[in-house]
């Protein structure tokens, strides 16, 4: 009879688990590919514009796909998506998760920092874990588009980590 309530549990959490598409791990490898794929995405030295623009396909896909999500950046002049206070939102996730990818061999320190990502996010009223489905989707969207050699199943294993660090918790 446990192993039987173990089995239902383990199948529980792979399906649980399943919604945020881990195929395997984020191996060293895959880590490697990640953060090279990643810097040929932000170029040489122009990071900040490109980021900015990420973070706006980022944004106006979220909230086209998900417009209540809109009421979760009030406090960010959400109102005006061009405003000093929304970019420079968009601007602090993108660098965020830049520092992320970049920590992705480092995972002492990577798993820190997403824990205190984490509590930032479950104090917010309203933020859910499915909300970070569509940024994952609208992400990989967007790098198959911007990379000749983009491998998405190193970017699935390894979002996989960085997302669910993240809002695993979250409702």
């Amino acid at each position: 009879m446990n192993s039987l309530i173990l089995a239902l549990v383990l199948c529980g959490t792979t399906v649980a688990l399943s919604k945020f598409e881990s195929s395997d791990h984020c191996s060293y490898e895959d880590a490697d590919i990640v953060m090279k794929e990643w810097q040929h995405v932000l170029g040489n030295g122009q990071s900040a514009p490109i980021l900015l623009r990420t973070a706006n396909v980022i944004f106006s896909g979220l909230f086209e796909k998900e417009p209540t999500s809109r009421d979760l950046f009030t406090r960010v002049n959400v109102g005006d998506m061009h405003s000093g206070e929304f970019l420079a939102h968009t601007l602090r996730v993108m660098t965020g998760l830049d520092e992320l990818i970049n920590k992705l061999h480092s995972p002492a320190v990577l798993d820190s920092m997403l824990a205190h990502l984490a509590e930032q996010h479950a104090a917010r009223d309203g933020v859910k874990h499915d909300l970070f489905y569509v940024f994952r989707d609208i992400m990989y969207s967007s790098l198959s588009q911007l990379l000749d050699e983009y491998n998405p199943d190193a970017w699935k294993n390894c979002m996989f980590h960085i997302l669910y660090g993240i809002a695993g918790a979250l409702p």
